[in-house]
């Protein structure tokens, strides 16, 4: 049975990603990725008529979903928006340290991925914010927030804050449990989520 033009696609970016993976971004090619693919550079140039720069920016940005699709789900199941924030903080760490191509991607001096990106950096701002105003009304709705604070200006400082401290932590260790649960504790929640004792 042919494959999908989806699943043609997908083979493409995922040899791309390989490409990428072994020889950095400066060595890609649309003939590398061909071979790695199994396909034909005519075949490359159906799925991405526009060559290189179309493919780049495409499988940048399905790296891109992949890696938050991923993050999501590894805090999916997590009770509290500090738990939720720690976990998501250090999976997604993990998983740019794992991936050449997500390392390049929070590299803001990779002009070319970043002119690659620059159009989905807005979708991205708006998915992690929906996410965050989510967990942040439930928050209000059970009494966790300090008296005052608006759930829409709160969902975009910390959406801010993620994408910050992912792309520089500033010398905390982002792998490590307590010293991610602090930096949590201290910059993204202090002023957000009220005190345990708190009535």
């Amino acid at each position: 049975m042919p494959e999908s033009v989806g699943g043609t696609r997908e083979q493409i970016m995922r040899g791309a990603l390989r490409c990428v993976e072994r020889t950095g971004l400066s060595g890609f090619s649309l003939e590398d990725v061909a071979r790695e693919s199994g396909l034909s550079r005519t075949s490359i140039y159906r799925y991405f008529p526009q060559g290189r720069q179309q493919l780049i920016t495409e499988t940048a940005t399905w790296e891109m979903a992949r890696f938050w699709t991923g993050v999501a789900e590894a805090v999916n199941d997590l009770d509290s928006l500090e738990d939720r924030l720690v976990v998501g903080l250090r999976v997604g760490t993990e998983r740019i340290r794992s991936s050449r191509i997500m390392a390049n991607l929070m590299d803001p001096d990779l002009d070319e991925l970043a002119n690659a990106l620059g159009p989905t950096e807005p979708l991205v701002n708006i998915v992690i914010r929906d996410y965050m105003t989510a967990l942040l009304e439930a928050e209000a709705a059970a009494g966790h927030l300090r008296d005052g604070v608006q759930v829409d200006l709160a969902a975009d400082y910390l959406t801010r804050m993620v994408l910050s401290v992912m792309a520089s932590p500033a010398g905390v260790d982002l792998t490590e449990e307590s010293q991610t649960r602090a930096l949590v504790r201290r910059e993204f929640i202090s002023g957000i989520v009220a005190p345990p004792d708190s009535s």
